[in-house]
């Protein structure tokens, strides 16, 4: 990393230690989106998805889903978007839209996870001037922080169109109320159903099509391991915590053993996706890389909840929280290959 970039992290850091966790039960059971933790990312300059290598964008997941997964899973979807857009040859778009972005003025989500169904939920018609978007997107999240929402849509020919839209509700765009989550309720997560929309040409992101967005989740098979790896790191650290309560030398221990295996599951990870895609077992070792990651995150956080006894029943007890985000985050982008691959690591078949 740049110096800048270690700069950055380490306000990042400083962030999540003094305001995100130790608020991060509090966040998790309040049911809304905890905008001071938006605001004070954002007033660091660490709201610009354009930001950043590689390695600090890990790196600045990892420390924010160890401390607060609610806030990082707001977050990413304002960064994706800023990615999108930035990267978008719409340069009006990008004008209209990307400085205030970039400074946390303006959220914008994202509603495309749903591409990935066999089946068409959300569909544009091409009309003068733009687009009808007819359908159903049945997730999208931070709904009363977003100003706009990019969803992703079939086309008539099977390809894929990614289209900016106000958020705002009227007969053409309705959402449900929050969806009742096993984790991160407060990132107040709706189902957003379309109807008859208009979009505008000037609204235009991006094309794409089902061959491209399969060739990316390849790509990314163990690059998107980052929010579980903060996990992990989080579950050592609470694991740490209770050594020092608790007399017991195999917390620590324990903690000591999961940090070795977390480091070493992190090199794998970010070799493998510097690596070259294109060798006949990389797609083979990439997806034991990132089961690796998401098994290895479970362990940590169900070994805390062993650890922490009867007071992890409690939904206010950190160690269940990291529990029920591991289980979130095992299904966090996850494709049809990574979840065979999960469940045969799982399950000890091979």
């Amino acid at each position: 990393m740049t110096e800048q970039e270690t700069s950055r992290l380490s306000e990042a850091r400083r962030i999540c230690d003094t305001l995100l966790e130790p608020n991060a039960e509090r966040v998790d059971r309040s049911g809304q989106v905890p905008r001071e933790n938006l605001e004070a990312l954002a007033a660091a300059g660490l709201a610009d998805g354009t930001f950043g290598s590689d390695a600090f964008r890990r790196a600045f997941v990892e420390l924010l889903c160890a401390a607060c997964g609610t806030t990082y899973f707001i977050l990413t979807q304002h960064l994706g978007s800023c990615g999108q857009i930035a990267s978008s040859s719409n340069t009006a778009l990008r004008e209209r839209f990307l400085a205030e972005m970039i400074m946390g003025k303006h959220y914008v989500g994202v509603g495309f996870g749903h591409l990935r169904r066999p089946q068409p939920m959300l569909r544009a018609t091409p009309v003068p001037g733009g687009w009808l978007l007819s359908g159903v997107a049945p997730w999208v999240t931070g709904w009363p922080t977003l100003s706009a929402t990019i969803y992703g849509a079939h086309l008539p020919d099977g390809r894929h169109i990614y289209l900016y839209v106000p958020a705002r509700e009227d007969k053409h765009q309705q959402v449900s109320t929050p969806l009742p989550l096993c984790a991160m309720g407060a990132t107040e997560t709706v189902e957003a159903t379309l109807t008859d929309l208009f979009v505008p040409t000037s609204d235009w992101v991006r094309d794409g099509s089902p061959e491209q967005l399969a060739a990316s989740d390849t790509a990314n098979l163990c690059s998107n391991v980052a929010p579980m790896l903060g996990v992990t790191r989080g579950s050592i650290a609470l694991l740490r915590q209770l050594a020092t309560k608790k007399p017991f030398p195999v917390l620590s221990q324990a903690a000591d053993a999961l940090q070795t295996e977390l480091e070493q599951c992190r090199e794998r990870c970010f070799t493998l996706s510097g690596s070259d895609k294109s060798a006949p077992e990389w797609r083979e070792h990439a997806l034991q890389a990132r089961t690796w990651a998401i098994e290895l995150g479970v362990r940590a956080a169900h070994t805390g909840v062993a650890a922490a006894s009867g007071g992890a029943n409690s939904l206010d007890h950190p160690a269940q929280r990291r529990m029920r985000e591991a289980m979130f985050y095992t299904l966090f982008q996850q494709t049809s290959e990574i979840l065979q691959g999960t469940v045969t690591r799982l399950a000890r078949l091979s």
